[in-house]
């Protein structure tokens, strides 16, 4: 059945020398069904209302409709519960009905939060496809951190989103505001929360170390609460729109230095539709806490490790030397993240120093770590080669030491004597 509107098309759409079957594919419906209503010009359709039929959904439509006043509006989370009391139908009938109540909600006014002079950054990870580098392909991860007052931005760019890279983009970032805020706002990262539960928060032990280095506080956000941050939010979006279309270069370190020219020229230079100010221009209001005044943290990669007998460490599948007086001895290895060099330390002293490799199963050797281990070898074997075997004479075996002489006899003298026995 169709409505007046189409059965008017159709109508129309004849009258001006359309074939049936383009009047058939304009509107949605089969020949036959235009040549019926074509047939009979005069007989216009008639509107019928449709019975209403019994949803499996209606015993249920209150407790949801409860549920989603009290913030519940995950699909998958309220059709458990529903099954649980006794549901039979599909999620689908469930979304559908959800759906108005859904784009209500979204739609409902918020108050948008402002910060204080030197109150509060945000910090988020984006995705950038891949990069070589350093002989392979990495996943390509942009870092981005913006100040909420000044709304200025800081772009970096890493091939991993690991603790160490993290910590690392902070400090750039540090550096480049040329100070610290008091808080800072993320998602829940593991490499941030290692677990949560509502309120309850444990941090990772590393990060909270790094934290405290700097004086400021973590703010991770409500999980499914994207929004808390959206200056951030809203800053990966103008990275990605403004940019990252048409960018070219030759390396990861290329790339970092054309994202902090952007960041100074562009991106904090152009007018805040929310401020009315630029982002540098504010920055000089920021009071934020100075830099200067602590070390630069260490971001390197750390492991505690063993040395084998052979005075060699294994890392990430090389081995390196260490002086042989440190084989089978606990050492801790740093890594820097410019992947130029490694260090080896045992009990906070520096024993051995090498060139990064990334070929694996490489051994990286100093001959002089290992000069003492082959001078002992030498000794040792020199030690056992000097022994003396003295044997009895008697003819047989060696050169000058000779074996002891045995009377032959014939089996049979052997048989007599088993006999008797």
């Amino acid at each position: 059945m169709i409505n007046v509107e189409e059965w008017m098309d159709i109508q129309s759409m004849y009258r001006r020398g359309l074939s049936i079957s383009e009047i058939a594919r304009r509107v949605g419906r089969s020949r036959k069904t235009v040549r019926k209503y074509l047939s009979e010009p005069q007989k216009i359709p008639e509107y019928t209302r449709k019975i209403k039929r019994k949803s499996k959904l209606d015993p249920y439509k209150d407790f949801l409709l409860a549920r989603m006043r009290e913030g519940v509006f995950n699909g998958q989370k309220l059709f458990d519960e529903i099954k649980r009391q006794g549901y039979t139908g599909g999620i689908t009938i469930l979304r559908d009905w959800m759906k108005p109540f859904r784009d209500e909600e979204k739609q409902v006014a918020e108050l948008r939060f402002e910060t204080e002079p030197g109150r509060q950054a945000q910090a988020d990870w984006a995705s950038f496809g891949q990069i070589f580098h350093q002989g392979t392909w990495h996943p390509l991860s942009g870092f981005i951190m913006k100040l909420g007052y000044s709304r200025c931005h800081f772009l970096t760019f890493t091939i991993s989103q690991d603790l160490e890279h993290l910590l690392e983009s902070h400090v750039k970032a540090f550096e480049f505001f040329g100070g610290v805020p008091e808080e800072i706002l993320y998602d829940n990262p593991k490499t941030v929360v290692i677990w949560r539960k509502g309120k309850e928060i444990k941090f990772h032990p590393r990060f909270i170390e790094f934290c405290a280095h700097y004086g400021f506080i973590p703010k991770p956000c409500w999980p499914g609460r994207a929004k808390t941050k959206g200056k951030v939010e809203r800053g990966v979006g103008y990275v990605k729109g403004n940019f990252w279309p048409g960018i070219s270069f030759e390396s990861l370190e290329d790339l970092n230095e054309k994202a902090l020219s952007w960041c100074r020229d562009i991106a904090n230079k152009k007018i805040s539709s929310e401020t009315g100010e630029a982002p540098c221009e504010r920055l000089k209001r920021e009071n934020l806490k100075p830099i200067n005044i602590v070390a630069r943290y260490d971001t390197s990669y750390l492991a505690h490790l063993k040395t084998g007998k052979d005075c060699l460490v294994r890392y990430k599948g090389v081995w390196y030397s260490v002086p042989w007086q440190y084989a089978r001895k606990r050492v801790l290895l740093r890594a820097p993240l410019d992947g130029k060099k490694i260090f080896i330390y045992q009990k906070m002293n520096l024993i051995a120093e090498h060139e990064r490799c990334y070929i694996r199963y490489t051994k990286v050797i100093n001959e002089e770590h290992v000069r003492g281990l082959i001078k002992k070898r030498r000794q040792r074997k020199e030690k056992e080669n000097s022994i003396q075997f003295i044997l009895p004479s008697g003819p047989g075996i060696g050169l000058e030491r000779v074996a002891p002489e045995v009377e032959e006899r014939p089996l049979i003298e052997y048989e007599k004597i088993a006999k008797m026995s």
